[in-house]
């Protein structure tokens, strides 16, 4: 293998790291649609969606319009950069479970981003799901803390503003379950209020900037 081959491929092998660092799915897609490469989170988000799934080398949207809009943006990305609208494709899927939309971006890639003994990649397609950074947040609460499920939950509703009464209520136990997952996620925190765990959460999220 030749220096500049070498080259390359270490260059895809360090893309590919970095876009399976990535809380959003990601895939790049070829001319035909097939997949050059799919992120980790994509294949998460799939596997918990009702509205798409990869399947060997192909995103498969669940409804026509999903299809028909992925279809043209794949035909926007094949004409020559000067020809392309320099619009970009983003909509949202609407979910029925209560949960807040996904949002489906298609980016066509210019040629000067493409590498001319490149594997054909014209687009990249992207799926953010809102509620992919709780549950890697939640994951690093598990993971720093031994956090249960339950108390990660609890730790993620504080965070969103839900009093500890409103969540048992929603969650149906009682105030004393409650009171018992907070003061456990407290204890292996090392954490002395409510108020400290959910700034600690907030911080591990990324939100805290925003609140």
């Amino acid at each position: 293998m030749n220096t500049d081959s070498k080259t390359t491929s270490s260059r895809e092998a360090l893309l590919e790291t970095a876009l399976d660092l990535l809380d959003d799915g990601i895939a790049l897609l070829r001319h035909d649609g097939s997949i050059a490469f799919a992120n980790r989170a994509l294949h998460v988000l799939a596997s918990r969606s009702r509205v798409f799934s990869v399947d060997r080398d192909i995103v498969r949207f669940y409804t026509p319009e999903l299809r028909s809009r992925i279809a043209a943006a794949l035909t926007r990305s094949r004409r020559p950069s000067g020809a392309r609208s320099s619009t970009l494709l983003d909509f949202a899927i609407e979910r029925k479970d209560g949960l807040p939309p996904c949002t489906v971006s298609v980016r066509p890639l210019s040629s000067e981003h493409r590498d001319e003994r490149d594997i054909g990649v014209v687009a990249m397609l992207m799926v953010h799901d809102p509620t992919q950074r709780r549950v890697s947040t939640g994951r690093i609460l598990q993971d720093l803390y031994g956090l249960t499920h339950a108390e990660v939950h609890l730790v993620q509703a504080l965070g969103t503003g839900v009093s500890p009464a409103d969540y048992a209520r929603e969650r149906r136990v009682s105030i004393t379950t409650v009171y018992t997952h907070l003061r456990r996620a407290r204890e292996k925190t090392g954490l002395r209020s409510a108020a400290e765990l959910v700034r600690r959460y907030l911080e591990l999220s990324g939100a805290s900037q925003a609140h």
